[in-house]
This record gives structure tokens, C-alpha cells and sequence, in this order.
């Protein structure tokens, strides 16, 4: 009993993967991502910051505006790896960059995002559509937790 005690958490936190990023458009995804990305004014992004803790997103709502060049910041100061992911918010971005300590990826397209426990990555996009979008961590059992959130894209 006590080496399955020791040895879930590894279990766990193995369960977030890799970033699944994507050069080519993944089924669904904004057609226009890489054009509307590419003709951006990266200059000065709209900035978020985000903690990922204690199974929770702080803040777990946030707005961004539409059509505006947006630095998501995503800081894991915890000990176990988490993700970042909202299926229809992912489908409906166009994507500069991903950035973390291992990577710098230049894509129109991420489906998700894995933050490793004590790192921070940042998430440079468009968002193209109105609404509020969900999203969660997707490792195993925190999102029932709690670890999800809302963002709101707006004018």
C-alpha cells in the first residue's frame, strides 16, 4: 500500500503529456490562424497572468478582447505538472507562439498546453470569436478537483 501511495502521484502527473502543437491545421481549427497571425502587430500585447495552484487557475476567469494580439503568462509554482487546455477556445485562436523554458514554438495551432511543475510558459494568440469559452487542466482528475475556468473574449 504504501508503494502505490509513492508511486500514483508519478502516475498522475505523467498523464499531462507533451504540448500538442500542430504546423498543419488540425480538423476544426481557424483556417485563417497562420494569415491572421502573421499580419499582427506583436509589439505591445494585451498581458494575463495566470497561477496554476492547489488544483486551481487563479484567476479561473478572465477576459481577453477580440481581434487584440494577447501574452497569456501560465506559472506553475506547484509540484505537480498541469495543463491548459479548452477545446472550442484552442479551435477558435490564432496562435503566434508558444514559449516555455524547453520550447519556442512558432505555430498557428495549439490544441494544448502542458506546464511542468515550477515553470511557466506563455501562450501568444488571437482570439477571433466572441463568447465565453471553458477550460481545464486535463491530468487526470483535476478538473474535478476544480482546476477549470472561463474566458470571456470580448470587445
Amino acid at each position: 500500500m504504501k508503494k502505490l501511495a509513492l508511486i500514483l502521484p508519478l502516475l498522475l502527473a505523467a498523464c499531462a503529456g507533451e504540448d500538442q502543437i500542430s504546423r498543419y491545421q488540425p480538423v476544426g481549427y481557424l483556417p485563417e490562424a497562420e494569415q491572421i497571425s502573421s499580419q499582427a502587430d506583436w509589439s505591445n500585447p494585451d498581458v494575463v497572468e495566470m497561477q496554476l495552484v492547489n488544483h486551481a487557475f487563479v484567476p479561473d476567469e478572465i477576459t481577453v478582447r477580440r481581434n487584440r494580439p494577447t501574452r497569456l503568462i501560465l506559472k506553475n509554482p506547484s509540484k505537480s505538472d498541469h495543463t491548459f487546455m479548452g477545446e472550442l477556445f484552442m479551435k477558435s485562436i490564432a496562435v503566434r507562439q508558444l514559449v516555455g523554458r524547453d520550447i519556442t514554438a512558432t505555430t498557428p495551432w495549439v490544441e494544448k498546453v502542458v506546464i511542468p511543475a515550477g515553470e511557466t510558459k506563455e501562450l501568444w494568440f488571437i482570439p477571433t470569436r466572441y463568447g465565453a469559452f471553458t477550460f481545464e487542466c486535463t491530468v487526470t482528475g483535476h478538473a474535478l478537483l476544480g482546476m477549470k475556468g472561463i474566458i470571456n473574449v470580448s470587445n
